[in-house]
């Protein structure tokens, strides 16, 4: 149903034919706000925050390589000449001398470098490293960024009640002012009418000129009414289409302005609803325990820190370009290390201080926002009562008004009356209509309210 909504309200509103219901503003102010669109990608960072300090829980194997060609040219000066212990040797020499020259002159000019030193070495390294134990750190530090992505969706989930209610909030405050114009214009076409009548009555020397007066003032008084309303109209219409992103677009609202389904708990319980299903008391709570996990890692700064690294070693150096498998050589290691702080300057000391007193400063918070909470759900519910009470008491009104209108109407007909008399009767129910539909559209503000209140899922 959403993909239909997503794909039918962008068509409207281009084709600006659009008479877009409560459920498609609400769809579409989701689909626009930034905060919540924002509120929607810190979802994902924390997830991928989550997932990254989980992976230094496990091994970590890394594998590391090389291959090297070199070649150096050395100077001549560098390059020492041939020697031959045969020249040093007495003649005649014996043949063991001279055995033993040989070598000594081979071994001596094996030493001499070449001009051009060519040489090929390939070099591979698997390291394999693991945590053992951390003084809980890492444990501690993965339990805290798992509350954070908890926030981040509670965070995420309470942002878009808040888009619903005020978008719902919204949505009745413009169709109030179009009701509010349309009475204001209805009123202003009676006094108008009024007015005609009792100009041509006035001519006739029928009334008098106090009476003719009167109609010119009704009319010059709700002139300025109908102009102000017709403004209020228009703002209200232009915050509501920025509200669900169709600030360009002409739009009409399709919604029937009468009493909701109110909530009908008494206080008890919904000081109860409140405490359980709040979003704000689990974020409140969530932090406490992040705190709290801070302050347990912090006291565990003083314990060692234990790991295991091993690696085999691949590796090999050849004189010239060409690599025979016999050049290769391997090594392998492994061994275990640890850390124990003995002294830290008294830094670890403050910073279980910093952590302990955070801990205590979350918890008095927590206290606080259940007893901010608490105070606003009895608000809320006592409006709501309040706004039902004055609904019934506008409802008796109208229903009085409408009833003198009718009678104002028998008697004019009947010539017991006179027209002015009906004037002021539908002046009268005009202005009781104003203050119905402002009932009606307290209830259904505090209604909303309410039900955010005690953390109804809107």
């Amino acid at each position: 149903m959403k993909r239909f909504l997503l794909l039918v309200i962008p068509l409207l509103t281009a084709l600006n034919l659009s008479a877009l219901t409560l459920e498609q503003c609400i769809d579409s102010a989701k689909q626009h706000n930034k905060d919540l669109l924002s509120a929607k990608e810190d979802i994902v960072i924390a997830d991928q925050t989550y997932y990254d300090v989980r992976g230094m829980l496990l091994p970590q194997i890394s594998l590391q390589g090389g291959y090297q060609l070199s070649t150096t040219w050395l100077p001549d000066s560098a390059i020492p000449g041939s020697v031959d212990f045969n020249d040093s040797l007495e003649h005649p020499a014996t043949s063991n001398d001279s055995t033993l020259a040989g070598i000594l002159t081979g071994l001596a000019n094996g030493f001499i470098p070449d001009k051009v030193q060519k040489e090929g070495s390939i070099a591979g390294q698997v390291k394999f490293d693991q945590i053992l134990f951390s003084g809980g750190k890492l444990i501690n530090g993965l339990n805290a960024v798992s509350r954070y992505r908890s926030i981040q969706k509670l965070r995420y989930r309470l942002l878009e009640q808040d888009v619903i209610v005020k978008t719902t909030d919204m949505f009745y405050q413009t169709i109030l002012a179009q009701k509010v114009y349309d009475i204001q214009q209805d009123a202003l076409n009676i006094a108008t009418r009024h007015l005609s009548r009792v100009g041509l009555l006035y001519n006739e020397g029928q009334v008098s000129e106090f009476d003719f007066l009167r109609a010119q003032l009704e009319v010059a008084k709700l002139r300025p009414n109908v102009v102000q309303a017709h403004n209020t109209y228009d703002l209200a219409m232009s915050a509501f289409k920025k509200q669900i992103g169709l600030l360009d677009s002409e739009i009409s609202l399709d919604g029937e302005f009468t009493l909701p389904e109110t909530q009908q708990e008494d206080l008890p319980t919904s000081l109860s609803l409140a405490e359980s299903r709040r979003i704000e008391l689990q974020l409140i709570s969530i932090n406490t325990e992040i705190m709290k996990i801070r302050y347990k890692a912090e006291k565990g700064s003083y314990l060692p820190n234990v790991g295991i690294t091993a690696g085999y070693s691949l590796f090999t150096a050849a004189d010239g370009y060409d690599i025979d498998r016999k050049d290769f050589g391997t090594s392998f290691n492994v061994g275990i290390g640890f850390s124990i702080p003995i002294f830290t300057g008294l830094s670890n000391t403050a910073k279980r201080s910093y952590a302990k007193h955070g801990y205590y400063q979350a918890q008095i918070k927590e206290t606080d926002t259940k007893e901010l909470i608490a105070l606003e759900v009895r608000q809320a519910w006592q409006n709501l009562q309040n706004a039902i009470e004055n609904y019934n008491v506008q409802l008796e009104n109208i229903k009085l008004a409408e009833k003198s209108l009718q009678m104002a109407q028998v008697r004019f007909e009947n010539q017991v009356g006179i027209q002015l008399e009906v004037f002021d009767a539908q002046i009268t129910l005009n202005s009781i209509k104003l203050s119905y539909y402002n009932s009606i559209y307290e209830v259904i503000s505090s209604n909303q309210k309410f039900k955010k209140a005690i953390g109804y899922t809107l």
